[in-house]
C-alpha cells in the first residue's frame, strides 16, 4: 500500500508518518512539502499508485484545496471514476469550516488539527478497509459470455453490452460499435446476465450500466436508443435501478 502525506509543516508530516507506522498495516509512506510538489510526482506517467493521500487544506502557493481539485480535472479528463477510485483522499486541517467544500473533491474523511490518536485510527481503518475492498472489485476478472453468430462463436466481455433484443426468435446483442445477431432465448440471457442487468420488457434486456434516463413508458441507453418498457415492470426497475447505482458508488 502506498500512502502519500502532503503538508508544508514538517512536523506534521512527521506526526501523520509516526502515526500511520503504529498502525498494523505493511506500507510505503512518501512526503511532499507542497500542492507542488505533490501535483509534480502525480502528473509523472510512470508514477506509482497512491492507495491513500493525507493533504492539508492550508499551504503556501497551491493550497490542498486547489491541488485536489487540479487532481479531480485531470480524472474528469481521462474519464476515470471520481467515487470508488484511488487514492482515497482525507484532507488535515486547522480549519473545520472548510469541509463543507471539501467533499465537492470527493473527499473521502478528514482530521481536524490538533490531530486525535484515536480519530486518526479509526478514519485510518476505515480508509484501509476501503482499499482493500476496491482492490477485490478492481481485481475481478472482467465476467464474459459465449455469443454464436453463424457458425462462429465468440466471447463477448458483460460490460461491452448495452442491451439484448428479441426479435423474431433471434437474439440481438448490442454494443458500442455492433451488433451480433444470433439465434437463442432472451429468458436465457436474462438467466445468466442476473446481476448488472434489468428485463425490462419481454423484447428488452438492459445493462443499468449504460441506462442514460428512464420514464415510465421508456428506457433511454447512452448511446441514444430508446426501448420500451413494460407498465408491469417499472415498479420493478426503479427499484431494481436504485440499488445498482448505489452500490456502485454513484
Amino acid at each position: 500500500m502506498n500512502i502519500a502525506v502532503c503538508d508544508d509543516e514538517e512536523n506534521i508530516r512527521y506526526l501523520i508518518k509516526r502515526l500511520i507506522e503504529k498502525q498494523d498495516v505493511s506500507c510505503q509512506i512518501m512526503e511532499f512539502s507542497s500542492g507542488e510538489e505533490l501535483l509534480q510526482f502525480w502528473e509523472q506517467e510512470d508514477r506509482e499508485q497512491l492507495d491513500i493521500l493525507f493533504l492539508d487544506i492550508s499551504m503556501d502557493g497551491t493550497d490542498g484545496m486547489e491541488t485536489a481539485e487540479r487532481v479531480r480535472d485531470w480524472k474528469e479528463e481521462r474519464e476515470e471514476p471520481l467515487w470508488g477510485s484511488l487514492p482515497l483522499l482525507i484532507f488535515v486541517t486547522g480549519y473545520p469550516e472548510y469541509m463543507p467544500k471539501a467533499f465537492s473533491v470527493n473527499a473521502f474523511q478528514y482530521l481536524v488539527k490538533p490531530i486525535d490518536e484515536k480519530e486518526f485510527e479509526d478514519v485510518f481503518a476505515r480508509a484501509v478497509r476501503e482499499c482493500r475492498c476496491l482492490g477485490r472489485k478492481n481485481s475481478t476478472v472482467p465476467k464474459e459470455i459465449l455469443v454464436r453468430s453463424g457458425s462462429i462463436t465468440r466471447n463477448v466481455a458483460v460490460d461491452d453490452i448495452y442491451y439484448i433484443e428479441s426479435s423474431n426468435r433471434k437474439i440481438i446483442v448490442s454494443m458500442r460499435d455492433e451488433e451480433i445477431e444470433c439465434y437463442g432465448k432472451i429468458s436465457e440471457m436474462e438467466e445468466e446476465l442476473r446481476e448488472g442487468f434489468f428485463r425490462i420488457h419481454k423484447g428488452y434486456l438492459v445493462n443499468m450500466k449504460y441506462v442514460e434516463r428512464y420514464s415510465r413508458t421508456e428506457v433511454q441507453m447512452k448511446n441514444g436508443k430508446r426501448l420500451l418498457i413494460s407498465k408491469y415492470k417499472y415498479q420493478d426497475f426503479i427499484k431494481a435501478y436504485l440499488e445498482y447505482i448505489a452500490e456502485d458508488g454513484r
